[in-house]
């Protein structure tokens, strides 16, 4: 979608393309439950929102069966999401911030964005492909990008790899990540999951984690060949 028609997009209406390609919804149909915990809203204002987006042809939308990005809403979703993260990069490598604190400055700035502007963060940021946080950046001819990473609460005891990225929502699991040094690049290893939903056992470094599956829904990881 060009830079004009996207700006005729209200910002909440480019916040939910986003959020519904990053849960799922540029590959299969998400519930609307899902696209609101992303966001932090009611269900109803999220279903008013794909209501809308549908009628721009944005979304397909269908009671009861959830939410799926049209071709069209696909870019408009990817651009956001190279906005945001490039965003992200520049704040931590050129600005000093903590990656724990880009998240919420980031929502703030994307939506302002530029062609000639973001053109001129991704070269002085070395036109990267992830952002601080390991999330993979659509290329500036939006690509989507391939992403075989597995969500740490869903792999079995026995299983190894690097962890790939890690989500940007929850400032407070980011601080404790970098705590644990469970950041992108890192060598883990699934010991057992304790009984009762209790917590998942992972080597990190060379220490026994205890992560609770707030934290493991966070972490994504490449899994070894053999490893799970």
């Amino acid at each position: 979608m060009p830079e004009s028609a996207r700006r005729q997009l209200s910002q909440s209406d480019q916040d939910h393309l986003r959020a519904i390609h990053n849960a799922g919804g540029a590959a299969v149909r998400v519930a609307m439950g899902k696209v609101a915990r992303q966001l932090g809203h009611s269900p109803a204002t999220v279903t008013a929102a794909a209501k809308r987006l549908h009628a721009l042809g944005l979304v397909d939308y269908q009671r009861y069966r959830g939410v799926r990005l049209s071709e069209a809403g696909v870019r408009v979703a990817l651009e956001m999401v190279r906005h945001h993260r490039l965003i992200e990069l520049f704040l931590v490598e050129i600005l000093g911030y903590d990656w724990d604190d880009v998240d919420e400055e980031a929502d703030r700035l994307e939506h302002a964005m530029s062609e000639e502007f973001e053109r001129r963060i991704a070269a002085r940021v070395s036109d990267p492909t992830t952002d601080p946080h390991g999330q993979l950046i659509p290329s500036e001819t939006l690509e989507a990008p391939r992403d075989d990473a597995r969500q740490l609460s869903l792999l079995a005891p026995g299983a190894s790899g690097v962890v790939s990225w890690v989500s940007d929502r929850n400032r407070e699991i980011l601080a404790y990540l970098a705590q644990i040094g469970l950041v992108p690049g890192t060598e883990i290893r699934v010991m057992q999951q304790l009984p009762f939903e209790g917590p998942l056992v992972v080597v990190v470094g060379d220490r026994d984690q205890h992560l609770s599956r707030q934290v493991t829904d966070s972490v994504y990881v490449l899994v070894s060949e053999g490893g799970g």
